[in-house]
């Protein structure tokens, strides 16, 4: 695309004004002459339009595939483990060749469109030059032109010629840069985000009461409801928990609140007001959220635990957000502490880790709202022990939402939401909920504690067993 701009785009001009000031010349000598020197011309424009076209649509071909083979190579060097775990090396290389070689063809066709273009304009071009001298040469012999405005003509019809060739090398080859060109409007061409449209501009932070009207929610580019005739209502300082099966909905309900997407129907109201009166940049900086996947930038354990925080930090403000989320000890155990670079997407820190750290940014964020997706997903029991004790400090005085999958994680709630796709089937507390026999709820309780039962029975046995050993 940049050697469009600054080389072909202009090039166009060149050519152009090349081109009709030795045209005018040649007229200026001969009208007839000037006439039969361009004759070839328009062949030449459509041949070039015509390639033009076709080269496009290989090139986008071509684009395309090298798009694939390197998805290919990324997901292959990011997950080298899992690739390895499996033994699935093989596959993975004949995969590789297998997109490799379709880019080979693709490449292999690209080019030989451009083969075919340069000799065939090449051949027309050159022949119409000769024939513009045998013609104006039999015209001198016939004394309709001098000797002088011969020798001129073929000076100037050499200069009318190579810019036209030229000109159809320029058109061809600018196909390949209004591929990129289109590629990139696709993105720019994007609606952008108005992170301070709002028709309320509060200056303090909000309460946290949150009512659910009947709403429903469809992707832009999907025709299914992800959320449907969703109703409920909590009051400031409560918290509120979703249960559900994977793709119930539960992550896609939350996401609702920060406005990564507007609801298509119903009402969310937030104190009172419709959310999407709201800012925003505003509800953003209200809202924290510890992401079922947490992500940590390739910086300092500080910077990521400092970022979306907006406001002027002591350390040892950072170091209690770290300890309350039971991850100060690991970041004091490194050599450079919370100066450490974790790397790219937080490579230095285990899995539990970065959820700790991003916990850690989370509390010393001081949201008024909370969205826990599954946060402690990726933690032993110990230190889910101590996230979660840390996580009920945090949650006082703060609307809170959990997402989670064991039970024990949500029994606490004030307000359980058991969701089935994209609807809810169950609502009330943990004591209400257990009651129903036969519920989803009820299933998920009983499959748990019976999971639970039999590992604490496990762990029993194997305890007995190395007591016996050590006795005898």
């Amino acid at each position: 695309l940049r050697r469009f701009f600054s080389e072909q785009a202009i090039g166009v001009g060149r050519i152009a004004l090349i081109f009709f000031v030795n045209w005018a010349a040649i007229l200026y000598i001969n009208v007839k002459l000037g006439w039969i020197s361009v004759v070839t011309i328009p062949l030449i424009l459509w041949v070039s339009l015509w390639f033009f076209k076709r080269v496009t649509k290989a090139y986008e071909d071509y684009q395309a595939q090298e798009a694939v083979l390197s998805t290919t190579l990324q997901e292959n060097l990011t997950g080298v483990r899992v690739v390895k775990a499996f033994a699935r090396q093989d596959y993975e290389m004949q995969k590789f060749e297998k997109d490799n070689w379709l880019k080979y063809v693709k490449g292999k066709f690209l080019l030989l469109m451009h083969s075919l273009f340069w000799p065939l304009s090449d051949i027309v071009l050159g022949g119409q030059m000769l024939f513009g001298f045998v013609f104006a040469a039999f015209m001198t012999l016939n004394g309709e032109i001098r000797v002088g405005d011969f020798v001129a003509y073929t000076g100037l019809l050499v200069w009318l010629i190579f810019p036209i060739r030229n000109l159809g090398r320029v058109i061809v080859q600018a196909s390949s840069g209004m591929v990129s060109y289109q590629r990139l409007m696709d993105v720019a061409k994007q609606a952008r985000e108005d992170l301070d449209e709002g028709k309320i501009q509060p200056q303090g932070p909000v309460r946290g009461e949150i009512e659910f009207k009947n709403v429903s929610f469809i992707y832009s580019d999907g025709t299914k409801h992800v959320i449907k005739d969703v109703s409920f209502r909590v009051e400031p300082g409560q918290s509120i928990a979703l249960l559900g099966s994977t793709g119930s909905g539960k992550t896609s309900l939350v996401n609702l609140l920060p406005r990564f997407h507007d609801f298509t129907d119903g009402e969310i109201l937030l104190d009172g007001a419709d959310l999407r009166d709201y800012p925003r940049k505003y509800l953003r900086e209200q809202i924290g959220i510890v992401q079922q996947e947490p992500f940590l930038f390739s910086r300092s354990i500080r910077e990521n635990i400092l970022y979306g925080v907006g406001r002027s930090v002591t350390q040892d403000e950072i170091e209690s957000a770290a300890k309350a989320a039971a991850v100060h000890d690991v970041i004091a155990a490194f050599p450079d502490g919370y100066n450490t670079v974790v790397g790219e997407k937080g490579v230095t820190l285990s899995g539990g880790q970065k959820q700790r750290v991003t916990i850690a940014r989370t509390i010393l964020k001081n949201p008024k709202i909370l969205i826990l997706d599954d946060s402690t997903s990726a933690v032993d029991t110990e230190t889910e022990a101590a996230i979660r004790q840390a996580l009920d400090d945090l949650m006082q005085n703060r609307t809170t939402f959990i997402i989670a999958h064991r039970i024990q994680s949500v029994m606490k709630a004030d307000l359980i939401l058991v969701l089935d796709k994209g609807q809810v089937v169950q609502h009330g507390t943990h004591e209400e909920l257990v009651t129903q026999i036969g519920s989803m709820y009820r299933r998920v309780y009983d499959i748990q504690t019976r999971i639970d039962e039999e590992l604490e029975r496990e762990i029993m046995m194997k305890d007995e067993r190395a007591r016996m050993k050590d006795e005898w």
